[in-house]
Formats: C-alpha cells, sequence, structure tokens
C-alpha cells in the first residue's frame, strides 16, 4: 500500500502532452510536455482552450500527424514526476514556441507605434531515438503561436513548459 498526498492548491496543475510524429521523409516519434494551471472556473483542462490549439497548431504546422496524447489532472505529491517518467526513453531537443500578438487588419491603424510583447517559452521535445541520430537536424526549432492580443499576456502565464 502506498500512501498519496495531496498537493496544496496553488500547485495544483494539468499535464498535457503532444505526441508529435515526424513526416514519411524523417519518420520519428516524441512527446511535448506541459502543464496548465489548474483551476476549473478558469480552465477546462478536458477541452482547453485557445492557447492549447494554438500550441498544437505550431507543432501540427511542421509535423500535421501531431496530436493531444492526453491531458492529466496533476493533484497529488510525485503524480507529475511519475508522468513524465513514461515519457523518457530517447533523446532530448530543446525548442521554442513563441506566442505573439494576434491583431485584426482592421485595428492596425489604431495600434501604429505602439509597442507589444512576444513571449517565447523554450520546451524540450522528448525523442524517441539516440542523441547521435542524424533525424535531430532536421527537427524544427523555433515555432509561433498567435493569441489575441488583448489576453496574451494574461494566458502565456497559465503555460509551463517542462
Amino acid at each position: 500500500m502506498k500512501t498519496i498526498e495531496f498537493l496544496p492548491v496553488d500547485e495544483l496543475k494539468v499535464l498535457k502532452v503532444i505526441q508529435i510524429e515526424g513526416p514519411e521523409w524523417n519518420k520519428f516519434s516524441g512527446y511535448l510536455p506541459y502543464t496548465r494551471i489548474f483551476n476549473p472556473k478558469v480552465y477546462d483542462n478536458k477541452k482547453g482552450d485557445l492557447l492549447d490549439e494554438k500550441i498544437l497548431s505550431a507543432i501540427q504546422h511542421y509535423f500535421p500527424k501531431s496530436y493531444l496524447r492526453y491531458n492529466i489532472e496533476i493533484l497529488f505529491k510525485d503524480q507529475l514526476e511519475d508522468n513524465l517518467r513514461t515519457l523518457e526513453g530517447g533523446s532530448r531537443k530543446k525548442v521554442t514556441i513563441q506566442s505573439s500578438p494576434d491583431i485584426a487588419y482592421e485595428l492596425l491603424s489604431t495600434f501604429s507605434g505602439r509597442s507589444f510583447y512576444a513571449y517565447p517559452l523554450e520546451f524540450d521535445i522528448r525523442l524517441l531515438f539516440g542523441e547521435k541520430s542524424e533525424k535531430m537536424e532536421y527537427i524544427n526549432g523555433f515555432y509561433l503561436c498567435s493569441l489575441p492580443f488583448d489576453t496574451l499576456d494574461d494566458i502565456v502565464k497559465t503555460v509551463k513548459p517542462i
């Protein structure tokens, strides 16, 4: 029998894992894990939100067969580590997913001369092949996702690369 301990409320999170499937000419598999803040009042972990959609879409731009493998509520101590352990077994590649403001064409003149922020986040893709594989050099290291300019600052704070 094992005792499990609930995490403090401010440490609850949702683990999202995107399974990446390489193209026919560079076949490989891998995982992109990240966490989101767990708060059922503002985030539906079953459906996700616009940020989850944009992260997946940015990956699918280069690897169209990729998909959300699973999302799990992390409520107990050591639960995150236990789940991440199942994703190990090859090598890692650091990649950046940058969230930038999406501004409708009609509003461009309104924002002329104004500054906005972009949010580059560094993730580890966990690949299912060895570090010395030549497949590594053909995996893009930068992905871009656009989010509405009026929610970008707040929504990006809810994601944590692992």
